[in-house]
């Protein structure tokens, strides 16, 4: 079945559009707003995010606004880290500039094949790839570049999946990126979260097996 490429069109230029979002409102967060409170406010939206969902699907306002809110608020939230962490920004014109490109180019690769599953499960396989590759630089390096990669691939990824898990015969391009906004806001979180508290934060997901390993430490 032909894919409605006026909706897929739309949901790629929207999350770009999220993306710019996302970097303009870090760098803000970085310079003007104090992390804890950020921080605060990130926690209570991790709450209100899947009830706001739900409701966004049958409230035309919400569903029109509701992968912004998740952007904005992801934005900060990222700004907050770095400023927290001492994150150097330099040459991050770069990656986003890598990132766009990426997109288009499997925008057009769709277009142009009509295999839209497969060139998103191609995508997803290459991010999670990528996510190893940064969490390792994270690790060894204690990099600013593998921190930024981090969140960017997390970005990235959670777009593809979003657009996986898509019907392509009822192709809504705002439940694309309203999805990917909530999976985008909620990985950015946790790896937030656990990167701060060295893993401690990741308890009141009632992990046990995580505790287990607490305790023989």
């Amino acid at each position: 079945m032909e894919l409605n490429r006026k909706a897929l069109f739309k949901s790629f230029l929207l999350y770009l559009g999220l993306l710019i979002l996302i970097e303009l409102s870090s760098v803000f967060s970085k310079i003007y707003l104090a992390e804890k409170s950020v921080l605060t406010l990130a926690g209570i939206w991790m709450l209100l995010t899947i009830p706001i969902y739900i409701l966004s699907k049958k409230i035309k306002y919400l569903n029109y606004t509701y992968s912004i809110f998740n952007a904005l608020i992801a934005g900060v939230s990222i700004g907050s880290y770095y400023s927290l962490k001492a994150v150097n920004l330099d040459n991050i014109f770069f990656w986003i500039v890598g990132f766009c490109l990426a997109i288009v180019i499997n925008y057009w690769l769709i277009v142009i094949t009509n295999k839209y599953k497969e060139i998103s499960l191609i995508n997803i396989i290459l991010s999670l790839i990528g996510m190893g590759v940064t969490i390792y630089l994270l690790i060894t390096l204690n990099s600013s570049l593998g921190t930024y990669l981090l969140f960017l691939t997390v970005i990235y990824l959670c777009f593809f999946i979003s657009l996986y898990l898509n019907k392509g015969e009822s192709f809504k391009y705002l439940d694309v990126v309203n999805f990917a906004s909530l999976l985008m806001f909620g990985g950015v979180f946790l790896i937030i979260l656990i990167i701060i508290t060295e893993g401690d934060g990741i308890e009141f997901l009632d992990m046990s097996w995580w505790k287990k390993k607490k305790l023989m430490e």
